[in-house]
């Protein structure tokens, strides 16, 4: 009798085995990396560890599936380096392993063309798992990394400053922020607690700063230096 033939849907997928190399100035996290690539059962082949950017020149040519990147390099920067050479591999991705948790460093090495941005407090099988996200189209970022980013898009944003017109003085800005919003002299006086007669002393005042002969030039320039 023939064997059945095996069930398609439930039938272990192989992996396909991933060529990986490694650029990190640190001697011994480039030799721990270059372990955990060599580990048989993750599915990786080693493809070279590289102190800086400069001497991993030669990945252009080999093309690797996965670079694992250090951000910190001697020389050209982690970024630079994928700036430089990701258009050029279009079928490599690049991952960011490193220390810093800055949510600017994690964008602009997404933006340089990174697939993905995990820290070097990672564990080992979390960056194994990273590896094989990041060939297969995924964008792989270490548990820290995506609350940060996370938490940076829920910051309300900050208000933007009060501009204010040079050579007034506060009290003299409030009743032209009031003007240019429609209101009359006398509406003003009322909303800022003051005499009808104040308020007027103080547009007269304004008049002689701007140089100008009327409310309407006063507003108008109120709006120049504000908007």
């Amino acid at each position: 009798m023939h064997a059945p033939p095996p069930d398609t849907e439930t039938a272990p997928k192989l992996r396909r085995t991933l060529r990986v190399a490694v650029v990190e100035d640190d001697k011994t996290l480039r030799l721990f990396l270059e372990k955990l690539i060599q580990k048989k059962d993750h599915g990786f082949e080693f493809a070279g560890a590289f102190e800086s950017a400069e001497a991993a020149v030669s990945l252009l040519k080999a093309k690797p599936d996965v670079i694992v990147v250090d951000l910190e390099l001697p020389g050209v920067s982690g970024i630079e380096m994928i700036k430089q050479m990701a258009p050029r591999m279009p079928t490599t991705a690049f991952i960011v392993l490193t220390i810093h948790d800055d949510p600017n460093k994690v964008f602009a090495a997404l933006r340089a063309g990174a697939h993905g941005y995990m820290l070097k407090s990672a564990r080992p099988a979390e960056i194994a798992v990273g590896i094989r996200q990041a060939s297969e189209g995924g964008a792989p970022l270490s548990q820290d990394i995506a609350r940060l980013l996370i938490q940076s898009f829920q910051e309300p944003a900050k208000p933007a400053e009060k501009k204010e017109v040079p050579g007034l003085t506060p009290r003299e800005g409030q009743i032209l922020e009031r003007l240019a919003k429609g209101m009359a002299p006398k509406e003003v006086a009322h909303d800022l607690s003051l005499s009808y007669e104040t308020v007027r002393d103080y547009l007269k005042a304004v008049y002689q700063k701007l140089h100008v002969r009327s409310r309407t030039e006063a507003v108008i320039k109120y709006l120049e230096h504000t908007q």
